[in-house]
């Protein structure tokens, strides 16, 4: 059995649980909600404080969308209206609608080529594989009618058509079959991985609704997951009417699933060694059909837009819903329940609810399929060369780019998931669940009809939370494989080291043989140099041809043995520095450095002033006031002209100062005498 039957099971088991859940819950009406909340430490999530079997059954006994006693008018009543589209509508829109860059990077396959415009068919003929891989293309559409149950809107073509076709001719038409009794107020639409045409034909059926270029541009853009749902202020009359959340995250390229052109992906292929991934994306939006919204004033200090308009959540809706994603993970059963809805705003957090249970299998996928990349398996407790492979890098640096891929992938899938979850915390504060937001969905009355949908979102917020709490437990794992990933490079990064170092003493030893051998080279080559030097001179053609082997040995012996002494007395350090002091010793006596010429008056002139380094401050003063002994009295370079005129000054003050105050006493006297 594959892994992806054995999942089915699973998410069919916890259908059923669910499903025993409230029916426990209706049967038991005792239990209520509970009062006592606590908090998560540093997960931002409250949960019931009292046993978690009660709180569910409490908001599961009460929320539940098959309760017996829920009136028929809690859902909404007024109609969808009507719209129809054909080929030739879509032919024109493809052609003059003024798409941006990003709608034209989506839809480039057909915009490019001109010449597909006025072919006969728009999409591909035939049930076979096409060229713009429109065969792979999902869709879903479903109505929604007054009981707030949902009808599968199915093509009534043959087997023959084509599911591009298929998918066009369930979304073209609105309530269009007016001899229906019962007519659709909300419609689901699931696009997943469309083709070029198919994006051009969702444009073309969603645009009055909602702003697909806005849409559009939000799926090319390399960001992170946002909420778009406070717009009641906005210019745009299809943005007061619209909300909607993006989705960017990462994905394991599935089995015959290509990337789409303008998406980012991986060209490699799955193996034991690699793990191919691609960059996805979606949109949940909701557009609300309220003809008499609520007129609201912006309170704002410096906002742009003082009025704005808010909807009613009873009124006619739209939720759509792209996905582009190139695997086989998304849910499939998300409006298939039997659930009734009791509003677009529902149906629209059931959409988004699977969106993050979605996101939540991708990424546990990937952190199983990076743990399985990098931890090593049960073989390495027994296998000594994967041990050694593990440790020592090779030539390739296998290992150390597998750890820095898989340190970065964690890394970037865990920012993913922390902007999925900040977005959807943002959004949904306390003031909106209970209705109480002025612009996000508010309820401006009590009533039955206000009170059933509280309780319906009691449900809703519930498991929202639990999936929140999923994800933050799914980061803590990816930041604990982070640090044994960081863990096994230290190790490398050891065991690397350590092989670099043993290699570097092998190469000094071979370094340090190397020097011994040249060295004994080099002796060798002095030892047989005066020898041939003597065997030069006398082999020589203008020397006597008489034999004579005195001359030969007294020359021999007088070159052969000072250059022996010489060389064996360079060789050592105490020689060598004995023989470098007496050289430059004879240097110096054979060629004695010159003294500088004397200039008449000029060592007088530049002679440097005597200064009293033993005499006490009074006395060196009194020698440079020239007021020393008469020597230095008579010298009169000893006394400074500067402190000189500064102390000259100073007395002249003084006596300045004395004279004024002698004059001042006697002026006194004389006034005391009269």
């Amino acid at each position: 059995m594959s892994v992806e039957e054995l999942r089915k099971q699973l998410e069919t088991l916890q259908r059923s649980h669910d499903t025993l859940l409230r029916s426990l819950a209706a049967s038991n009406g005792s239990f209520g909600p509970s009062s006592e909340t606590t908090n998560i430490p540093g997960s931002g999530i409250k949960h019931r404080n009292s046993d978690a079997a009660t709180a569910v059954f409490a908001d599961t006994s009460t929320l539940s969308g098959e309760s017996e006693d829920e009136d028929e008018s809690y859902f909404v009543q007024d109609e969808l209206p009507s719209q129809s589209y054909d080929h030739e509508h879509l032919r024109e829109h493809l052609k003059k609608h003024d798409f941006n860059e990003h709608g034209r990077e989506i839809l480039s396959a057909i915009i490019t080529d001109r010449g597909r415009l006025k072919q006969p068919y728009l999409f591909p003929q035939g049930s076979g594989p096409a060229e713009d891989r429109s065969h792979y293309s999902h869709y879903q559409v479903y109505d929604v009618g007054q009981d707030g149950a949902t009808t599968l809107i199915e093509s009534s073509g043959n087997e023959n058509t084509s599911r591009a076709v298929e998918a066009w001719h369930s979304i073209k038409d609105i309530n269009a079959d007016h001899s229906k009794d019962k007519k659709a107020v909300g419609r689901i639409t699931i696009a997943r991985e469309p083709s070029p045409i198919l994006f051009g034909a969702l444009h073309l059926a969603m645009h009055n609704a909602f702003d697909m270029d806005e849409l559009f541009r939000h799926l090319v853009q390399t960001e992170a997951s946002s909420a778009h749902m406070y717009r009641a202020f906005h210019q745009d009359l299809r943005h007061q009417k619209t909300f909607f959340f993006t989705f960017e995250y990462y994905t394991i390229i599935g089995e015959e699933c290509l990337p789409m052109q303008w998406q980012r992906a991986d060209n490699g292929k799955s193996s034991e060694s690699h793990v191919p991934l691609s960059r996805c994306g979606a949109v949940v939006a909701l557009a609300l059909y309220d003809n008499s919204p609520r007129r609201i004033r912006n309170r704002g200090r410096r906002a742009k837009t003082k009025i704005g308009w808010v909807q009613n959540i009873w009124s006619p809706w739209q939720v759509l819903n792209i996905q582009c994603y190139p695997d086989w993970r998304a849910a499939t059963d998300t409006f298939e329940t039997g659930h009734r809805y009791l509003n677009g705003p529902e149906a629209f957090l059931h959409a988004l609810l699977t969106e993050y249970r979605d996101a939540r299998k991708r990424y546990e996928e990937i952190y199983v399929r990076v743990s399985k990349l990098v931890t090593p398996p049960l073989g390495f407790l027994f296998d000594a060369g994967m041990r050694d492979r593990r440790l020592f890098e090779d030539k390739q640096f296998t290992w150390i780019r597998r750890y820095f891929w898989a340190h970065q992938t964690l890394g970037t899938v865990n920012d993913s998931i922390k902007s999925m979850v900040d977005s959807f915390e943002d959004t949904f504060t306390e003031e909106v669940w209970d209705g109480q937001s002025k612009t996000l969905w508010p309820l401006f009355e009590e009533s039955p009809r206000n009170d059933h949908w509280k309780r319906r979102l009691r449900l809703l917020r519930l498991q929202f939370e639990r999936e929140m709490r999923e994800l933050r437990t799914l980061m803590r794992e990816n930041n604990e494989r982070r640090e044994e990933i960081a863990s096994l490079q230290n190790h490398l990064f050891s065991g690397t080291s350590i092989q670099e170092s043993r290699k570097s003493v092998e190469l000094s030893d071979i370094t340090v043989q190397q020097g011994r051998n040249i060295k004994l080279l080099t002796l060798v080559n002095l030892f047989f140099m005066p020898l041939t030097f003597t065997t030069s001179v006398f082999g020589m053609t203008n020397m006597s041809t008489d034999p004579e082997f005195w001359k030969f040995g007294v020359t021999l012996t007088t070159v052969c043995i000072p250059f022996f002494v010489l060389v064996g007395f360079l060789n050592t350090d105490s020689g060598y520095k004995l023989w470098h002091e007496k050289t430059k010793a004879v240097w110096h006596w054979i060629r004695p450095k010159p003294k500088p010429k004397e200039i008449e008056g000029e060592e007088e002139a530049f002679a440097p002033s005597p200064v009293g380094r033993t005499l006490s401050a009074e006395e060196s003063m009194r020698t440079r006031l020239g007021q020393g002994t008469p020597n230095e009295r008579n010298n009169p370079r000893l006394s400074h002209p500067n402190i000189k005129s500064i102390v000259q000054a100073v007395s002249e003050s003084n006596k300045t100062v004395t004279r004024t105050r002698t004059n001042s006493v006697r002026f006194e006297k004389n006034e005391a005498t009269v």
